[in-house]
């Protein structure tokens, strides 16, 4: 379909619906659409305007400035993949990202405030909803998004402009510009903000293990773009690396639940906020997987990796099971067997994302003197049977994670500013203490 057949029936289709639909900006071209003389005209710029108006049929203003983008085509395909509860938090939240000018390649929503936890009593004041959404470019837009949101930032970072506070995001911690406690589209939110290639690099190589860890949990996804692929790609595969990592560390045999509560805990095993009062709730991973709908959307992330992984049911329905699609039974209770041989532990090594293969390769002699053999399995076979090997790897997983951790936390307090940091740390706070009364015995709670 031509540029031209496209802006018509998608401008037609605003009129009918007496609506022009807020597009989904990425920075893309603009396109001019005069109504009393039908004209076309484009031009090249980076800077998204969004335009969402209700008009009357026969009232239509003579002018409408519409920004086509990819990102508006996207939505029904993203939506329809989502199981019906899941479509209803869409149509909620979805909002929420077409508020923004400023160019975006994908987004999710993920945290206590989208994916509703266990534990969680009716009474208690909802939580800020997080976002996480990545940006072909960091100056882009803070540059844009300080002109539409300038609230959003404390007085020094609007002084610091778009390509200061892109560079400020970039260099320091995890690459992520968090902006906390505003409300967009009638919501109280919290997002971060990270470029796509830091955001990549991250998935597939576990550079920081700071966003690749969040998203080893089942999230909203709201938004990816056809103009990035690589990142599709990039997402499966460190589903997969976390699977790998979680049966390393796993026993031959574990529960169903328990394999997702290895994932879970994955990227807060060298997390310094677990260790810190207020930080986190010290329930948190068993709070995740034993969440409402948490366990259908680990199995919708895992179950198509699972057979190709070698594993199996303990008690099998019929023999054939072991080489059909994977089908889930029971309530997370049911055990699940890995095999317990040498080959498939170096074979699990392999699959390791390069960053912590690397590190833990370091601990052995063979490789540590070749570190190109760590992609051989058969290079694998000795380490994996030394009784240092899985320590080995949960001292590299938490040494990758704490520093960027420890630094985006410290980095957290400057982009959030000082006000809000304080109410900020102080809903922590009450949310750490509603969760230590929740385990103490009644004769120690305060």
């Amino acid at each position: 379909m031509s540029l031209r057949s496209t802006v018509r029936s998608a401008t037609e289709r605003a009129l009918i619906a007496r609506r022009v639909i807020a597009p989904h900006s990425l920075s893309c071209r603009n396109l001019t659409i005069s109504s009393s003389s039908a004209r076309f005209t484009t031009s090249t710029t980076d800077t998204p305007l969004r335009s969402s108006r209700y008009i009357s049929l026969g009232q239509a203003p003579t002018h409408l400035a519409v920004r086509l983008t990819i990102r508006h085509y996207s939505t029904e395909i993203t939506k329809k993949a989502l199981p019906p509860a899941q479509q209803v938090s869409y149509d909620r939240l979805r909002p929420v990202i077409d508020t923004f000018e400023a160019p975006i390649d994908w987004a999710v929503a993920y945290g206590s405030g989208v994916m509703k936890q266990a534990k969680r009593k009716e009474g208690d004041p909802p939580p800020l909803t997080d976002f996480l959404l990545s940006t072909p470019s960091a100056v882009d837009f803070h540059t844009t998004n300080l002109k539409q949101n300038p609230s959003h930032y404390p007085l020094y970072a609007r002084l610091m402009g778009g390509e200061r506070i892109a560079w400020a995001q970039e260099s320091y911690g995890a690459g992520v510009w968090y902006v906390t406690m505003v409300n967009v589209n009638g919501l109280d939110v919290k997002y971060g903000v990270i470029s796509s290639a830091t955001l990549q690099r991250d998935l597939e190589e576990w550079t920081t293990f700071y966003l690749s860890g969040r998203l080893h949990k089942p999230v909203l996804p709201l938004l990816l773009s056809p103009t990035a692929p690589s990142l599709s790609s990039a997402l499966e595969s460190n589903l997969h690396s976390a699977l790998c990592v979680a049966l390393i560390l796993s026993p031959p045999e574990f529960t169903e639940d328990e394999l997702w509560e290895r994932i879970a805990g994955l990227s807060y095993s060298g997390d310094p906020r677990m260790s810190v009062p207020g930080a986190e709730n010290p329930d948190k991973v068993k709070n995740i997987v034993k969440g409402d709908g948490a366990r259908e959307g680990f199995r919708a992330m895992y179950g198509p990796f699972l057979t190709d992984l070698g594993l199996s049911w303990e008690i099998q329905e019929e023999k054939s099971d072991v080489d059909a699609e994977w089908v889930w039974k029971g309530e997370g209770e049911e055990v699940i067997v890995q095999p317990d041989t040498p080959q498939h532990a170096a074979s699990l090594a392999t699959h390791m994302p390069i960053n912590l293969k690397q590190a833990v390769a370091r601990h052995y002699a063979p490789l540590h003197n070749n570190l190109g053999t760590a992609r051989e399995a058969a290079n694998w076979f000795e380490p994996v049977q030394d009784w240092t090997y899985t320590s080995a790897v949960s001292e590299e997983l938490r040494r990758i994670i704490g520093r960027p951790a420890l630094r985006q936390s410290i980095k957290g307090l400057f982009t959030a500013g000082p006000v809000k940091s304080f109410y900020y740390s102080l809903a922590k706070v009450r949310k750490w203490l509603s969760g230590r009364k929740q385990i103490l015995p009644p004769s120690q709670k305060l």
